[in-house]
């Protein structure tokens, strides 16, 4: 906190510096001035919370002081200093905004219970500021989130009557008539290769409305004044109306600018879908499905496309993929265990999205779930579960997470690989792989013998290691770790003379009572007990 004292009086300020056990009341930093003109130079350069200020003083009086300071710096509070003969004069300035006064001459003690009122007042209006301030901030969040919600609603099918949506539009502050002529667009922002977190795409979400709110209204504001949200394919949406933008034309030119803008700052190319005009109250459910089927269709994945829907737009006729269904199909070579062939039909498959005539959605889920239907009956066909032989893949339940020829690649060959080595595991192999695995954990058995480390060892996935591990001895692979684990240390308590905590160590556990409780729940009787029997 920082305090000014005002007093033309030398002395008046040195007692008042010298005198007040000032860290008593806090982390203060302490200014003098001896002229009201010096003082208000001061309060511009210093963030000053409280003045104690004399209300005589030549030239400029502490009145004139107080009514400068309450028109520039409103916030500071000002303790008068005044003689008897200014007492009422004091009083009177009490109305005028003063925080409080002191009669000449003061004892440090008035000075002490004087300050320490008012840093009370000032402790007490900032936690009403923030208090304020938060209660502000979430009410600008929750309006946000009600408009997301709303919006979405709307895109999704849900009905208003005129006079409950306009109540809605009212209450969420969005200057919009139930039956005003508006533009849908669907914008996709592209991540390439890159696997982008949710929070990635909210912040670059954050930017790109910046951006429009820019463009279109020509500032940011504390309330954005245009209604957007997120749905769930991740496509950003902005409802805009006719008004914002006037003829198509104008409308392209805009969003064109948009996306020059996201590529610019975010480095990030954007693809858009724009509808035409519609009243949006009857229309936006059928037009965002329309979108949606237009953005897979005619840009698909394709990227940095920015394309008008027209009422008369001719479809392109859609074409199947050839390589995915011409013999040899990956489903007939994985059977016959052609790995090397099935690496190659994927890139030829791959190859077929990749061309102009296939960069749909469309064809890329055509793909997607050939694919997981090939993989599904391999599985099947061998007697496994195909979630627990590739730990649970995440195909998500939006179609739209695949959304590049790069992202199928990445999933496709990881499984490729892993139902390679499950295929060629023939009983004698698998034997051979239960063999490494109990070698391991007796070489590293003081080690943290996981079961990912075991996994890492034996190139194998975790999941599918431990269903294997199961199906071949009859018992999970932490109940053998854990078995050989008290053998040995029951070995080491029988034939020497070790410490139990460094038995514990040597068997894999860093928590002596940890292994005291583990090897009681097995022998019932403590590691000493077990010995000195």
């Amino acid at each position: 906190m920082n305090v000014l004292l005002v007093d033309d009086e030398d002395y008046v300020l040195d007692f008042l510096e010298e005198q007040v056990p000032w860290a008593s009341l806090g982390d203060i930093t302490v200014y003098k001035a001896s002229s009201a003109e010096e003082a208000l130079e001061i309060a511009g350069q210093a963030e000053l919370q409280m003045v104690v200020t004399d209300i005589r003083m030549p030239e400029t009086s502490g009145l004139e002081l107080l009514a400068a300071l309450r028109q520039d710096y409103p916030d500071i509070k000002v303790v008068l200093l005044s003689g008897y003969s200014e007492f009422e004069y004091a009083r009177k300035a009490l109305q005028h905004g003063a925080a409080d006064y002191l009669l000449k001459p003061v004892t440090e003690e008035e000075v002490v219970a004087c300050l320490q009122k008012v840093i009370a007042l000032i402790d007490e209006e900032k936690r009403h500021s923030d208090n304020l301030s938060a209660a502000s901030d979430m009410l600008k969040l929750g309006i946000s989130r009600m408009r997301e919600h709303l919006l979405l609603d709307l895109l999704l099918g849900k009905k208003y009557g005129t006079d409950e949506l306009q109540r809605h539009l009212h209450a969420l502050q969005l200057s919009l008539e139930p039956d005003e002529e508006c533009a849908l667009a669907l914008i996709r922002i592209e991540t390439g290769t890159e696997e982008a977190t949710r929070e990635d795409f909210e912040l670059f979400s954050y930017g790109l409305l910046n951006m429009a709110e820019e463009i279109f209204s020509g500032k940011i504001s504390e309330v954005p004044s245009l209604w957007s949200c997120k749905d769930s394919y991740r496509f950003v949406i902005i409802l805009l109306p006719v008004r914002l933008f006037g003829e198509p034309n104008r409308l392209h030119l805009l969003m064109t600018e948009l996306q020059q803008a996201v590529q610019h700052y975010l480095k990030r190319p954007v693809s858009m879908m724009i509808t035409r005009a519609f009243p949006y109250r009857h229309e936006l459910h059928r037009q965002y499905l329309q979108a949606l089927n237009a953005f897979g269709r005619f840009i698909g994945t394709r990227s940095g496309v920015v394309r008008l829907m027209t009422e008369d737009e001719t479809e392109e006729e859609l074409k199947p993929l050839v390589q995915l269904h011409q013999s040899p199909t990956i489903q007939q070579l994985m059977e016959t265990g052609r790995w090397e062939d099935v690496t190659r039909k994927l890139e030829l498959i791959l190859d077929e999205l990749n061309n102009p005539s296939y960069q749909s959605q469309q064809h890329l889920m055509e793909a997607v779930y050939y694919l997981f239907s090939s993989f599904s009956y391999i599985a099947h066909k061998q007697g496994d579960s195909f979630a627990d032989l590739v730990d649970h893949p995440s195909l998500q339940p939006e179609s739209y997470f695949f959304k590049s020829i790069h992202s199928i690649r990445d999933w496709a060959l990881t499984l490729i690989e892993q139902f390679k080595r499950s295929l060629q595991e023939a009983t004698p192999n698998r034997n051979h792989i239960i063999r490494q695995i109990h070698e391991y954990i007796a070489l590293h058995l003081h080690e943290d013998v996981s079961l990912t480390r075991v996994s890492e060892h034996v190139y194998l996935h975790p999941v599918y290691l431990s269903r294997l591990y199961k199906k071949e001895t009859g018992e999970s692979l932490s109940t053998y770790i854990s078995r050989v684990r008290m053998e040995k240390a029951a070995e080491l308590l029988m034939t020497t003379n070790k410490k139990v905590s460094d038995i514990a160590k040597e068997v894999g556990y860093q928590k002596t009572q940890y292994f005291i409780h583990i090897f009681k729940e097995n022998y019932q009787l403590t590691p000493q007990s077990y010995r000195n029997r």
